[in-house]
């Protein structure tokens, strides 16, 4: 019975309670600003109608560091969101782990001899003047970005998506999204 006595439970009250007030600050809250921290090219930066794969319609891409206002409903890896897409007000699920909430900061860092160092202008989102300046100062560079561009081209056409000339042409993932829904509604997977 002594040792009940003096086990430390404000200790672990203490404990108990901080942690639940990490969590609670760690959440989401209503009218909370957003940044989207990954780049429109990328799948989940596309804002869907609802969570259901198989129903949702695309609504738009946000774009890196673009302000979002977070609405009161999550479900399950979704939060609700609305956001200015192509001039126009929206509001739709995108998934938690595109969101942070301060943007990216985009600061070169310098390497020890004082040179700037062009991976960390690279690293949020390439910038066709700096891929030029690694493609001159790295001949090994220069292969892997040409072998690199070589299979994003064989796999848009796997795909099925249309190529462009234009070196700054980002995909439209909405084609492969509605041919993911005709395969599925074809093999009877609808409900």
């Amino acid at each position: 019975m002594d040792r009940w006595k003096k086990f430390p439970w404000r200790r672990l009250l203490a404990l108990v309670l901080a942690m639940a007030a990490l969590i609670f600050a760690s959440t989401y809250s209503k009218g909370e600003d957003m940044y989207v921290k990954v780049a429109s090219s990328n799948p989940d930066a596309v804002v869907l109608s609802s969570t259901d794969f198989f129903e949702s319609e695309p609504l738009g891409n946000l774009k890196q560091n673009q302000s979002v206002e977070m609405l009161d409903k999550t479900d399950g890896e979704y939060v609700k969101i609305s956001a200015t897409v192509d001039g126009k007000k929206v509001e739709g699920w995108v998934k938690k782990v595109i969101l942070q909430k301060k943007p990216l900061e985009n600061s070169p860092r310098v390497s020890e001899s004082g040179a700037v160092d062009n991976a960390s202008f690279a690293a949020p989102g390439f910038d066709k003047e700096i891929e030029n300046g690694m493609r001159k100062e790295s001949p090994e560079m220069d292969k892997a970005l040409t072998q690199l561009q070589d299979f994003e081209k064989k796999r848009a056409r796997l795909m099925g998506l249309k190529e462009s000339d234009d070196p700054d042409f980002e995909q439209d993932p909405t084609p492969m999204l509605n041919s993911y829904r005709d395969f599925a509604n074809s093999g009877g997977l609808k409900n």
